[in-house]
Order: structure tokens, then C-alpha cells, then sequence
């Protein structure tokens, strides 16, 4: 069982032992001075500090959603706010935000499970190896200042499950002097469904050495459906202790607990009279984790041979737990021998009811060295190790409505012992103008998965080398090219290993991506990125026989283009655009050469903020192109709804604020936004336990904002 004085207690223990190792080695660091970036920022992230001005020479293509972005562009939720960046498509199916469903690049966006989702760079997912799913997100839109996304060229740190890149997600700096918030959100939906979102956080320096931060969010009410009753807690402190000039420590405590109802998807006929009605009053998620992390930095005085250097011990875990509950029609009892219809089909009766419960206990500790050696030839090298155990509980109730006979279906466990070992060095020429970085990850993971009902267990030893390599040019001081090809691996989940002899290989790719970034002001840029992804292994659930398949081989390959545009005659004036054309295929299996489930081929989003007399406006607007819902790339909708085109929609946000009030600390802040101006109607299909039929997007809704300041 998890217990977080014995989590503390190992820490504690590694942060002494690794003290005394490292005290017969030289480190040093140079700390990054805001606004001079003309000074060298050494850290043991190839992502930094996830600021925009680490943008202008990473070598891959990357974004930074600013928190003066995420306020002005009339988001909701995360996921909602991560449309702007071009290549990632989101299925929104609450409107609360509470179960994102992330694609990048075309990857199956199903609980977001092709991509590495990090909280200050700490594993959001529930399981890193045997359940990459986010079916529980433990982040609000109010406690996050920034979004870092790293579509490319982080892999060798970053791992496993990054074929889709890397998704940092940056809570609320700890402010220098104490200061305390509150904001209060009011979602309109319409027809007396509201949502009410509200934080409060406090926090600042107790002394010189320590300093704080509390935040509480509680999102409660209705989203834009019947049967979308929310209540989600948040709570998150953080810590910095600054022990001395040499030593450092950070940690995050957080608790979070979440109820949703789910409206589910409707039938075409029950869609089109009235889309905000639910059919399934059954459907709802309950979930609520544990989490704990702490990193000890240490730091030393330059040696002969090295000049700056930086020790890092990070540990983590979390216990959690989740449910989904459902209805289920069993077509294999339909007195009129209709069995043809998808158990979710809402065009019939559920005869019975499903629960999901799942439980889970995650430990994670990586030592990590960054290591700067200034010379004739630069060399920045990063080497670490990671040990993660998961203890993964997944069951599956099966409830008769007529005689209210369960029986389990499954009841499986999976632990998992995964070791991971890296080394990246990145090699600078010509005082830093051309640099080239080789890079080394390999994965030794030990997966025990148990079928206690069957009484069967089988083991699964998953052992890959994942080189890396990325290259960087800077042709002047504004232009920058660079260069990379790296190989990922997903393991398979605990959903893929069975049945018994039947289980999938790991999933393996490799992504390759070049580009050019014309930096001409500190406000203004323009990206430009080419990629390719082949994936081998590629696994896909088959919805015909209820279980994931091997489709081989796949392709996915684009073009991004994302600028930022601010004129030195009106400063006030932030112009943003992208654009991303996504081709994939299937290249094995029946349907090769047809394209993936829900991609779109094309994808623009576009956003102006302009500020006038101290009125802050903005604006957004988001277009994907139609997709299929499968593998067959069928245009016709069934009966059932379970395939179909899915056609084109367009979103535009609106946003309004302005500050009131300001003297001193206090402030008072307000604002209006409109999501979806223009009331546009889609909606998407085959989003996890409602998957047969159309799951409707929000329509339009108004919020209204206050916060205060002290």
C-alpha cells in the first residue's frame, strides 16, 4: 500500500546518500535572470523553464500557450485551450474539461494516450507504462500559468509514450511578496445549466529561505447537457526551500477528487430533435488521487574540468482510483435477434449496468546529472537513471437490471518494475552557432499481468535501446534551423494483455522532424516544421469483436506553420495564426491505404489580442476539416452511429476584460467571454464508454469573471 511518510522516508534517505556520493564531484549552476537572456541558463531539462524565450533556439518544433494567451482567449478548460497550437485536436466530451481527449498529430486522442502529459515536469498519467490514459486529470485551468508543448526532439529524456511529444503543464508561480487570490468564474450554458468555477490561492515568502503556495479549486454545477451534474476539488501546495547557496528543495502536495455525470452520445433521429438532451442516465466518473513529489537540487562550485553542473533528485507517486459507470445493451439477448446493434446503441434498452473500478499505486525516484564543459568544443551532457513501480488493479462488473445479477467479468493486476536509463550530450561548434546532440534512452520494463478470475498470470519483459539525435544551426541572430530523428516506445497496457497468448508487442516508432524558426523580435516569430512518424505495432480497439488488434504498420506526416506577429507602432497588438496539414495511412491489414480514425487533414486557428484604454479584448477562432470515424473510412453513418464521416466545424471565442480596481497589492479584475460566437453545431463519435452514436460539442455559452487581488 502507498503511505507518504514511507514515500518521504526513502526520499529523505536517497537525498543523504546522494549528497555524500556527490560531494567528490564539481557542480555548478547558473540561475536564470528574468529579461537577460544574453546570460547561460544550465538545467537538467531539455525543456528549461518552459519560458518563450527558450522557444528560440530548441531544436524541434515547440509552443508556449502564455498565461496572458489562456486569460485572453476565452478558453474554459486546458484541453480547450491546447486548439491553438497546430497539431493537436481535441474531442470535447463534458465541456468541463474534467476528461480531456488530446491528439497530437494524429494520434488516437481517446483519453489522451499517445502523448507525455507532465505537471511541472512531474507524470500526469496514472500509470507511465501500464495505463498512459488520462481517464483522470488532476489539473484546472485556474492553477496553471502556462502550457509547453514539445512536438518533437525530447524523447531521450521524456519517456516512455512520446511518440506524441511532451505536454508540460506549469502551475502558479510562488510570488516573491505574499499575495493572496480570488477568482470566480460563472459558465452560462443556457436553459438554468451553470458552472461555477472558483479558486482561491495564497501564497509568498515565510522568510529569505522558504516560501509557499496554496491553491484550492472547486468546479461545481452543470455543463450544456442534461445529465452533466460536476463537482471537482483541487487542492495543491507547493513549497521551495532555499537551504543554502548549494542546496535546494521543492516539493508538491496535491488532493484531488472528481464527480461527472456523462450525457453520453445520441442516436442521429434523438440528436438532430434536441442535441442537449442525455439517453444514457446511467453514465458517470467518480475519481480521486494522492500525489506527492519532491526534487532536491545540489549544487558545487566550479572544477578544473567541469564549469557549471547541476544535481537533481526527483521522486514521485501517487494513489488513485477510478470508475466508470455505464449502460450496457447485450445484444446477445435480444429477443427479436437484432444483433446487429453496438451495445451502446442508445436506439435500444440497456439491459444491464457496467462499472470499471481501478486502482493504482505509482512510485517513481530518478537521480539526473547536467553537466556544462566550456572549452574549444562545448558540451552540455545530461545523464540520469529512473525507477518507476506501478500496481495497477482493473476490474469489471457486469450487473443484470432485471435480476440484479453481477458477475466480473475481469478482474486482472499488473505490477510493473521499469527501469530507464539515459544519456544525452550536446555538442556545440563554431562559439555555439552549430550544435549536434546524440542521445541514448533505454527501457527495461518488467510487467507481471494476472488474470485472478482465470487464475493465470503470464510475464511481459520489454527491453529497447531509443537513440536520438537532434541538430541545431543558427544562421544570425534571428534565424534558426534545426534537425532531429528519434525513437519512441509505448508499452503495452494492461487492457492489451489478454487474451491469454494474445498479447501485443510495444508499440514503436520513429519520428523524424525538420524545421526553421525566424525569431525578428523578442514579440514576433514564424515556424515552420516538416515531420513524419512511422509507427510499427501500431494497436487499434476493434470495436466488431471488443478487443485491441495489431494494425501493423501506420504512417503520419505534416506540415506546421505557426507565427506570432506584435508591430512596433502598436505594442498593444498580438496577431497570432497556424496551420497544420496532417496525411496519415495505414500501410498493413485490410484497409491500407486508407487514413487514421478522426484525423483532419487540415487544421487553422487564428487569434488577435488588442488592449485599448486599459480594456483588455481577444479573440480566437479554431477550424479542423472532416475525418472518418474508422479504419474502413466509412462515409455513410449506421444505424448505430458507430461510423461515419465526421464533418468540418469551425469555433470562435470572444473575450472582454478589464481591471477596475488597482492600488498597491490590491486589484480587482473583470471580464466576459462567449465561447462558440456563433453557436456552430458538431460533434464528434466513439468517445470511450459512449462510443456509438453522436457525442455533441458545447454550443455557445457566456462566462462571466471576477478576480481579486490583495
Amino acid at each position: 500500500m502507498f503511505n507518504h511518510k514511507a514515500m518521504f522516508a526513502l526520499s529523505t534517505l536517497a537525498v543523504a546518500i546522494s549528497t555524500s556520493l556527490s560531494c567528490s564531484i564539481a557542480f555548478a549552476e547558473t540561475q536564470e535572470i528574468d529579461k537577460k537572456p544574453e546570460v547561460i541558463v544550465v538545467t537538467g531539462s531539455l525543456l528549461g523553464n518552459s519560458e518563450v524565450a527558450d522557444l528560440k533556439t530548441y531544436t524541434g518544433n515547440r509552443s508556449i500557450i502564455t498565461s496572458n494567451q489562456i486569460e485572453r482567449t476565452a478558453v474554459r478548460s486546458i484541453d480547450t485551450a491546447l486548439q491553438q497550437v497546430p497539431g493537436i485536436k481535441i474531442k470535447d466530451e463534458t465541456g468541463t474539461g474534467i476528461l480531456p481527449n488530446i491528439s497530437v498529430r494524429g494520434l488516437d486522442s481517446s483519453r489522451s494516450g499517445y502523448a507525455q502529459i507532465l505537471l511541472d515536469g512531474i507524470p500526469m498519467t496514472l500509470a507511465p507504462y501500464g495505463h498512459t490514459g488520462q481517464s483522470l486529470f488532476p489539473a484546472t485551468l485556474f492553477m496553471i500559468d502556462r502550457i509547453d508543448v514539445a512536438r518533437g526532439g525530447a524523447s531521450i529524456q521524456y519517456g516512455p509514450n512520446n511518440v506524441g511529444g511532451v505536454i508540460n503543464l506549469i502551475s502558479k508561480p510562488i510570488p516573491t511578496d505574499w499575495e493572496t487570490n480570488f477568482n470566480e468564474r460563472i459558465t452560462f450554458f443556457g436553459d438554468s445549466r451553470n458552472l461555477f468555477d472558483t479558486n482561491i490561492s495564497t501564497g509568498g515568502a515565510i522568510n529569505d529561505d522558504f516560501s509557499m503556495r496554496l491553491d484550492g479549486n472547486l468546479t461545481q454545477g452543470e455543463s450544456f447537457r442534461d445529465h452533466s451534474d460536476t463537482d471537482i476539488k483541487n487542492l495543491m501546495l507547493k513549497t521551495v526551500w532555499n537551504i543554502d547557496e548549494q542546496n535546494s528543495l521543492d516539493t508538491t502536495l496535491q488532493y484531488y477528487d472528481a464527480f461527472s455525470e456523462l450525457p453520453g452520445a445520441l442516436n442521429t433521429p434523438a440528436y438532430e430533435a434536441d442535441r442537449t438532451q442525455s439517453l444514457r442516465p446511467n453514465d458517470e466518473f467518480k475519481a480521486d488521487t494522492k500525489r506527492a513529489s519532491l526534487k532536491y537540487s545540489h549544487v558545487l562550485d566550479e572544477s578544473t574540468y567541469i564549469d557549471y553542473g547541476e544535481f537533481d533528485l526527483t521522486a514521485f507517486g501517487n494513489k488513485s482510483s477510478r470508475n466508470f459507470q455505464w449502460d450496457f445493451y447485450d445484444k446477445n439477448k435480444d429477443t427479436d435477434g437484432d444483433l446487429g446493434s453496438h451495445w451502446s446503441d442508445t436506439t435500444q434498452e440497456a439491459t444491464h449496468l457496467r462499472n470499471s473500478p481501478r486502482d493504482f499505486t505509482v512510485f517513481g525516484i530518478e537521480p539526473k546529472v547536467s553537466l556544462l564543459i566550456d572549452g574549444e568544443i562545448n558540451q552540455h551532457i545530461i545523464a540520469g537513471v529512473r525507477y518507476v513501480n506501478e500496481d495497477i488493479s482493473y476490474k469489471l462488473n457486469h450487473i443484470d437490471k432485471s435480476t440484479q445479477i453481477a458477475i466480473r467479468p475481469r478482474d486482472w493486476q499488473m505490477d510493473t518494475d521499469a527501469m530507464a536509463y539515459y544519456i544525452s550530450n550536446k555538442i556545440s561548434f563554431f562559439d555555439d552557432v552549430f550544435s549536434i546532440t546524440p542521445g541514448l534512452r533505454y527501457e527495461d520494463v518488467r510487467m507481471t499481468f494476472t488474470n485472478i478470475g482465470q487464475d493465470y498470470s503470464q510475464d511481459n519483459h520489454v527491453k529497447e535501446w531509443l537513440p536520438g539525435i537532434t541538430m541545431g544551426y543558427e544562421f544570425s541572430d534571428n534565424w534558426f534551423g534545426y534537425a532531429n530523428a528519434q525513437r519512441s516506445l509505448r508499452t503495452p497496457q494492461i487492457s492489451q494483455l489478454w487474451p491469454k497468448g494474445q498479447t501485443l508487442e510495444s508499440e514503436l516508432s520513429w519520428n523524424y522532424e525538420t524545421g526553421i524558426r525566424f525569431t525578428p523580435t523578442d514579440r514576433s516569430n514564424l515556424n515552420l516544421a516538416l515531420y513524419r512518424i512511422d509507427f510499427k505495432n501500431k494497436a487499434e480497439y476493434d470495436r466488431n469483436i471488443g478487443m485491441f488488434v495489431n494494425l501493423g504498420k501506420t504512417k503520419n506526416q505534416g506540415i506546421e506553420l505557426e507565427g506570432t506577429y506584435s508591430p512596433s507602432s502598436l505594442p498593444d497588438l498580438i496577431l497570432t495564426g497556424a496551420y497544420n496539414y496532417l496525411d496519415t495511412e495505414q500501410l498493413d491489414g485490410q484497409f491500407a491505404g486508407n487514413q487514421l480514425p478522426f484525423v483532419s487533414k487540415h487544421q487553422l486557428s487564428a487569434s488577435v489580442l488588442y488592449s485599448i484604454q486599459e480594456v483588455d479584448l481577444g479573440l480566437l477562432a479554431y477550424h479542423y476539416s472532416k475525418s472518418f470515424a474508422d479504419l474502413a473510412n466509412t462515409v455513410e453513418e449506421n444505424a448505430s452511429g458507430t461510423v461515419g464521416e465526421i464533418p468540418a466545424y469551425t469555433v470562435v471565442n470572444f473575450n472582454v476584460s478589464t481591471e477596475l480596481f488597482k492600488k498597491s497589492r490590491h486589484g480587482v479584475k473583470v471580464g466576459f467571454s462567449v465561447n462558440n460566437l456563433f453557436d456552430n453545431e458538431y460533434y464528434f463519435r466513439g468517445l470511450d464508454v459512449s462510443p456509438a452514436g453522436r457525442v455533441p460539442a458545447p454550443g455557445r455559452s457566456f462566462s462571466l469573471d471576477l478576480g481579486y487581488t490583495f
